[in-house]
């Protein structure tokens, strides 16, 4: 079965890069759970777990996003090679 986290990581892309895809994981996933009961749902603005929920994955994966982004900067322009 395909791994898409192990897909990611065994890639030989960029560090920044790497953490910038997991990010964006991270944000889909902390979406899935209110994405998916306001398609069973639709007339309830769903638990507030599910919205603290996605806060906090929202929240993560900017902060990963932005490291994945300096990291990037960094081994791009900064770094010896």
């Amino acid at each position: 079965m395909w791994n898409p986290i192990r897909a990611v990581m065994r890639s030989s892309s960029l560090r920044g890069i790497k953490l910038i895809a997991l990010s964006l994981m991270l944000v889909l996933v902390s979406a899935a759970p209110i994405m998916l009961y306001s398609l069973v749902n639709p007339e309830d603005g769903g638990p507030l777990w599910m919205g603290w929920l996605f806060a906090a994955g929202a929240v993560f994966a900017h902060i990963g996003f932005l490291i994945g982004i300096l990291l990037v900067i960094w081994d791009l322009h900064f770094a010896k090679k």
